[in-house]
């Protein structure tokens, strides 16, 4: 099966991308790079914490074994801050989900307190926008209270800002693919409306070294002018390898909870030598 889907491949690649790379390619690269903004960050002292969060579980016949948690992690692997809890029950995913992004929201606050910068893992659009109204309520409370506080995407899939050129991809595609430079885009704010208010979100796209991936920023501070970015890429520059926040990849080194981990806990609870659903694929 996975031959015919290799073959497949190798014969289709070049339609496929051309599904990308179609009549407003061209013109949609034009757009992101006007709207990019050259600028080679002088690293400024600083101290930057990394928030990050994981979850785990494994099903033992109708009972979850579970594992949630967060830490907040400097630049110099210290933890500042750390929740965490285990326990059994019908742990659905979407709940363990919103669950560590409150513990996220609990080392945040206790870090901010600590440090210049607090760089928490991944969009905060998504969090209030997918999350129950309790826990976008409380997410959006603690960012407003911690002014200190950016979150930091790898990846993303939002298209606001290239929508009506009928993009394809995500907005940061496009950032890549039409900038080298260091540098950040133009910050766009972006309303957010839901059963948890209202508030505004300004996002922008940045390089911080040559050569290196682009990330997404997003924060609530209104006031977040060019100058204010140029100032906050510095001190992230100060403790960053390969363009991005050491501090985010220590807190995920942190907080990661493998399968491996779960094994471990199981075999503590005496769980090793239950029969699980998987069991007869070898998996």
């Amino acid at each position: 099966m996975l031959k015919e889907i290799y073959f497949g491949a190798i014969r289709e690649h070049k339609d496929k991308i051309a599904q990308i790379k179609d009549s407003d390619f061209g013109k949609i690269l034009s757009e992101a790079s006007s709207r990019w903004i050259c600028y080679e960050p002088s690293p400024t002292g600083c101290t930057t914490a990394g928030v990050d969060s994981s979850w785990n579980k494994r099903a033992f016949q109708g009972l979850d074994l579970y594992v949630v948690d967060a830490a907040a992690v400097t630049a110099k692997n210290e933890v500042l801050a750390s929740e965490w809890e285990t326990n059994f029950g019908l742990a659905r995913s979407e709940l363990l989900e919103q669950k560590a992004m409150l513990m996220e929201m609990t080392v945040l606050e206790k870090a901010s307190r600590r440090v210049d910068i607090v760089c928490v893992d991944g969009s905060l659009v998504p969090r209030i926008a997918k999350s129950s109204a309790a826990v976008a309520s409380e997410t959006l409370k603690v960012a407003t209270r911690c002014s200190n506080a950016i979150f930091v995407s790898k990846t993303s899939d939002s298209r606001i800002q290239f929508a009506n050129l009928n993009s394809k991809a995500g907005d940061i595609y496009y950032f890549n693919h039409a900038t080298k430079s260091p540098g950040f885009s133009r910050p766009v704010k972006n309303l957010q409306s839901g059963n948890f208010g209202s508030i505004v979100v300004v996002e922008f796209y940045a390089r911080i070294k040559e050569h290196t991936p682009i990330i997404k920023v997003q924060t609530i501070i209104s006031d977040a002018s060019e100058q204010e970015i140029k100032k906050l890429l510095d001190m992230l520059c100060y403790r960053s390898v390969a363009g991005y926040p050491y501090c985010l990849r220590l807190a995920h080194d942190t907080c990661k909870i493998s399968n491996e981990d779960i094994d471990r806990l199981a075999s503590i609870y005496g769980l090793q030598n239950e029969p699980g659903a998987r069991e007869v694929l070898n998996e």
